[in-house]
């Protein structure tokens, strides 16, 4: 009888404060994905937009202007918000025109606390020549 009452003793499980823990960090990964995805999500079809219009630029037939243009059509078409065309900067250095998209998304993760995700390395160079 003593056996039975140790084998019983030794059932382990999820207590309620293990089982609060897990739920707690599934959550605040949950929550993180959740806020993280969009912006990063975004970043990638802007990524796209530039790169495409910097492969398609012609130095010598087209103006910055134009590619300013095309660039806004397209963010407008992909209804992306977080950056505007004429927040892109374009503009001619040593020869090559120079698409300069670098920016950066606040968003609120919880309560007072705030995530930045900054884009750097959104700055493609056309051969003007």
């Amino acid at each position: 009888m003593n056996k039975s009452l140790t084998a019983t003793a030794r059932q382990s499980g999820f207590t309620f404060w293990g089982f609060l823990v897990y739920v707690l960090v599934f959550g605040g990964v949950l929550v993180l994905v959740l806020r993280v995805a969009p912006s990063y999500l975004e970043y990638l079809t802007v990524k796209d937009i530039v790169e495409r219009s910097a492969e398609e630029f012609d130095p010598q037939t087209q103006s910055t202007a134009e590619v300013r243009t095309r660039i806004r059509k397209l963010l407008q078409t992909s209804q992306v918000y977080v950056i505007d065309a004429k927040d892109i900067e374009i503009y001619r250095e040593r020869g090559k025109v120079v698409i300069d998209a670098n920016y950066e998304v606040r968003f609120p993760l919880f309560w007072i606390v705030d995530g930045v995700m900054n884009f750097e390395d959104l700055i493609f160079k056309v051969d003007g020549n």
